[in-house]
């Protein structure tokens, strides 16, 4: 199966996703372009049953000294706060740390967590922290879920200052989305 159709039903979705949300066109731009250009310089793409993609970034190797390496850059840089999912999302919102379900147990680095939780209560440098990514998903009967996978060092440490709340960046989407994640444990979202 050609790996183009796929690339251009991913191209159309994303469209949609950006025109319904009012994205910068310039923003979304430098975005889908990184994204097709690792997209297409992935060099494995399983397809399942259910005709779902899933994309294997295949290490590479040194020809020299025979040590991996990781795909080489599409040469578009991300800011030092921007992550591919979040890229194209500027607004930051203060959510409550207890509405976040996190539902995979971190492993933690202490000196980690403790340089954070430092530089969180220096109020000349708490804005360097970035926000965590955070999937807001709509229940079947309109209740609210917020799940957040990445970021434990950040949310350990805002948790550990008995912070009411963390920055976050809300990334809508969908009980399918979740199940990317979670699989066959993704709740039934009411």
């Amino acid at each position: 199966m050609s790996q183009l159709p796929v690339w251009v039903r991913t191209f159309v979705r994303s469209l949609h996703l950006c025109a319904h949300r009012n994205v910068e066109r310039q923003t979304f731009g430098r975005v889908l372009l990184q994204a097709t250009l690792l997209y297409l310089r992935s060099p494995a793409v399983v397809y399942s049953a259910s005709d779902r993609m899933s994309t294997m970034v295949l290490m590479g190797s040194d020809e020299e000294t025979g040590e991996s390496r990781p795909p080489p850059s599409v040469g578009i840089e991300l800011d030092k706060d921007m992550t591919v999912q979040t890229a194209h999302i500027e607004e930051v919102h203060e959510v409550p740390l207890h509405v976040l379900i996190r539902p995979i147990p971190p492993v933690l680095n202490e000196a980690k967590v403790q340089s954070l939780m430092d530089t969180i209560k220096d109020p000349d440098q708490r804005q360097t922290v970035p926000p965590i990514d955070v999937l807001w998903i709509t229940g079947r009967q309109g209740g609210n879920y917020f799940y957040s996978f990445g970021g434990c060092h950040r949310f350990a440490a805002f948790q550990r200052l008995q912070e009411l709340t963390i920055p976050c960046k809300l990334i809508r989407s969908t009980v399918q989305d979740l199940k990317t994640y979670l699989g066959g444990s993704t709740p039934d979202l009411l």
